[in-house]
């Protein structure tokens, strides 16, 4: 395994992980209602779309129906009221409300299982509740300073694109949620331009690899975050539309919300990004692999059947 003593990659106590929880069946100030029962702290609401619930036991949690067109149309009283009154009931069965976790140690994920349990119990619908529940977990693993440098990152890429088939498989993913943009896998031209022996760029132009093939944020793994907080200007400059916002986080939006399985937690879902992650610091491992891989995709197409 690789000698990386000051990174936090395949570790899974020290190092923390934002969690985005989208669901159906029960609003947002039912929501924050319970994340306050739950884990304790005030209910500071907003709007009947958003709120905020403070000081719980794992910080601050937001909560907010995900319909931007509810959050942002103006009040006036009179017919826009009532339409997003209309389209935030609609929203309790197509559109997600979603909760937002502030950045937490990885070993304390629990608790936000034990959340998870709870809105279940009151009502919440997952992924698999309905034909149209497009709801997903997405996972913001905190990257830190040591490992933002082009050869670790581009080592995760590879492990991600080799490692993804298994987990789309091992996850099921949602069938509206794999017709849906949000989480579409990256395209065979881009595996070929990245899982390869001789892939050794610098930092701008992995960058750029990405923005070419990927000038969107709506990948399974979308690193656009991240890329944006190493290098503003290079991503703004290529992506003038997207709405990016810049951390320093990997941004995982595979896993489905899978909340009417009693047995489905955030903390299994982060225990399969660790596989990337442990595939991504074994030199050794990861080198057979994109080895392997190569030589295949190599092979004429026929032989390959």
């Amino acid at each position: 395994m690789s000698d990386m003593s000051s990174s936090a990659l395949g570790r899974s106590g020290d190092r923390k992980v934002g969690v985005e929880i989208e669901f159906g069946g029960i609003g947002a100030m039912e929501t924050a209602r319970i994340v306050g029962n739950l884990l304790g702290g005030a209910v500071d609401d907003s709007s009947p779309y958003t709120a905020t619930v403070r000081d719980t036991s794992i910080g601050d949690v937001s909560v907010e129906l995900d319909w931007s067109w509810i959050q942002k149309a103006g009040d006036d009283g009179g017919i826009i009221d009532q339409t997003k009154e209309i389209l935030a009931d609609l929203g309790r069965d197509v559109v997600p409300t979603e909760i937002v976790a502030p950045p937490l140690e990885a070993d304390r994920l629990n608790e936000l299982d034990r959340l998870v349990r709870g809105l279940a119990e009151n009502g919440a619908k997952g992924t698999r509740a309905g034909l149209l529940n497009g709801f997903g977990l997405h996972l913001n693993p905190e990257v830190w300073q040591a490992d933002l440098n082009a050869s670790t990152l581009r080592r995760v890429l590879q492990a991600y694109l080799l490692l993804s088939p298994t987990l789309r498989r091992d996850i099921q993913v949602d069938f509206t949620r794999s017709v849906l943009p949000f989480v579409a896998a990256f395209g065979d031209d881009y595996m070929q331009r990245v899982i390869s022996p001789d892939y050794d760029p610098s930092m701008e132009a992995l960058i750029d690899d990405y923005i070419t093939f990927n000038p969107t944020r709506n990948r399974e793994l979308d690193m656009l975050p991240l890329f944006a907080h190493i290098d503003d200007k290079r991503v703004r400059n290529r992506l003038h539309d997207e709405k990016i916002s810049s951390r320093p986080t990997f941004h995982w939006r595979l896993p489905n919300a899978d909340l009417e399985n009693p047995h489905w937690t955030v903390s299994d879902e982060w225990e399969r990004w660790l596989t990337v992650e442990n595939l991504a610091i074994d030199d050794r491992r990861l080198d057979r692999e994109v080895a392997e891989w190569a030589l295949e995709r190599a092979r004429p197409w026929l032989e390959r059947l």
